[in-house]
Order: structure tokens, then C-alpha cells, then sequence
């Protein structure tokens, strides 16, 4: 196994806490009879204010590298921290606790439910959170026009594009307010205009909201929108390159 190419990045604030790290995670499948080895000892440490994509073929362990760092899998060895906590010394219930406070999570198949309008898909998780209905209104509102779509509030899954659709879902995970965003594949399903609002959308989130957002996608188009990219491989980080310094993207668009 040839080891990871370590790239040169921008030099950063040595105070700058990662928001999310990977320590040497290993995890591996069995498959019938045989185990299949997925992540090898991976590390890696991502920043608030920033998008960062992790980049790679079908197979290369990208899904599973979010699932472990937002604590959906547990690691066959090695550790997952998010926001300083880590994910391993967690039961099930404080696990679910902190994504419904911290989390916010944008899928390929939107998960949208066929019977509730756009404002109400938004406004659920808010309840979950116990927050009063006229808040979650508000929130969910305001998210919605976050992402251009206060004039389709009214509307159920079935009146809306695909595009459409996958803007509602990032509006119910930003109306959470989380501190970490995780978007697995958004634009596969897309086409190129619709991808490219979603990743504006996921962009700006970082930029405006201070947000540690982590995209995993095979999706060459959304190279060029990140912050940092990341070139997984056969279950390792074979490169690492960053556009913008994150600390720019926080400090200088935290409105």
C-alpha cells in the first residue's frame, strides 16, 4: 500500500481546533466469506468555515469515512472526535442526542416525505428539538429562502423538480443550526444546474454560518467549488489541497 501524498496547505493559526478528526480509523465489511478491508488506518482533521470534498472513485471508502465521523458507524479501530467529543465513548442515546443538536445531514435520495408541503419537511426536526412552533416557523422560513425557495413553501415532493427537492433537504438541515453539515453524494441525481445551486448553497453555508461542512462526491464538478479536496483511494487520503484558508472563509464571512 503506498502511503498517502502529503501536499503542502497554507499555514494555519496554530489556536484553530479541528471540528471534526479522524485518528487512524480502520474499518472493514465481510463480504459472504470474505472481509473486505474499507479504510486503513485513516487520519485526517477538517476546519469550521469551510467545505471540504472528499473526492474519489465508487468503492474508495468515501460513504463510509462520513458514516464513521458522524458517528452513524463505529470504527473496527481508531477514533472519531466531533466538536472535541469523541464519537466511541457514546451510547446510542447521547449519540443521537448530539446530531439532533450539532448535525444537519443532506443525502443522494432527498428523504423527503411524500404527505407534508416543503415548510413542514423543514420544520420537523425543529420539534424534535423542542422548539416552539412559532419559532420553527420562522426557522423554517428563513431557511427556505436561504435557499430560493420561500415561493415553493406550500408544496408537497411530488410538485417539485429534483433540484427543488434537495434544496428542501438542505433547508431542513440548516434550519437546525448545526455546526457540522454532512452531504453525501447531494448532486449525483442533478442535473449540471441544479448540481451547481446545491453546492452554492452548501458553499455559502460554510462561508455565512461558520459551518464545518463535509461533502463526500465522485461529482468532478464540485472540485473547483471546495474549500479543501481531499483524493481518496482505495480506502486512504492520497491527496490534499486547499483552495481558500479556512479561517478567511470563518473569520471573514461570519454574518
Amino acid at each position: 500500500m503506498e502511503p498517502s501524498v502529503a501536499v503542502a496547505l497554507p499555514e494555519r493559526d496554530a489556536s484553530a481546533r479541528p471540528s471534526l478528526q479522524a485518528m487512524e480509523l480502520t474499518k472493514s465489511y465481510l463480504s459472504g466469506v470474505v472481509r473486505v478491508q474499507v479504510l486503513q488506518g485513516l487520519s485526517v482533521a477538517l476546519y469550521a468555515g469551510e467545505l471540504s470534498l472528499i473526492s474519489g472513485p465508487s468503492g474508495c471508502g468515501k460513504s463510509t469515512l462520513l458514516s464513521l465521523m458522524s458517528g452513524l458507524l463505529t470504527p473496527d479501530r481508531g477514533k472519531a472526535f466531533a466538536l472535541g467529543e469523541d464519537l466511541g465513548r457514546m451510547s446510542v442515546r447521547e449519540l443521537e442526542r448530539f446530531r439532533l443538536a450539532h448535525t444537519g445531514f443532506v443525502f443522494q435520495g432527498f428523504n423527503l416525505f411524500p404527505a407534508l408541503t416543503a415548510l413542514e419537511q423543514v420544520q420537523l426536526p425543529l420539534g424534535y428539538m423542542g422548539i416552539r412552533a412559532s419559532e420553527t416557523q420562522r426557522r423554517a422560513q428563513q431557511a427556505l429562502d436561504e435557499v430560493g425557495l420561500s415561493h415553493r413553501a406550500h408544496m408537497r415532493p411530488a410538485e417539485l423538480s429534483g433540484g427543488e427537492k434537495q434544496r428542501v433537504a438542505i433547508a431542513r438541515a440548516m434550519a437546525k443550526q448545526p455546526q457540522l453539515l454532512f452531504a453525501d453524494e447531494p448532486t449525483s441525481a442533478l442535473d449540471a444546474e441544479s448540481g451547481q445551486r446545491v453546492i452554492d448553497i452548501l458553499h455559502r453555508a460554510a462561508r455565512a454560518h461558520g459551518t464545518t461542512v463535509l461533502c463526500v462526491s465522485h461529482d468532478p464538478r464540485l472540485v473547483r467549488h471546495a474549500d479543501r479536496v481531499l483524493g481518496m483511494e482505495d480506502g486512504a487520503i492520497r491527496s490534499d489541497w486547499r483552495q481558500n484558508s479556512p479561517l478567511e472563509s470563518a473569520q471573514g464571512n461570519d454574518s
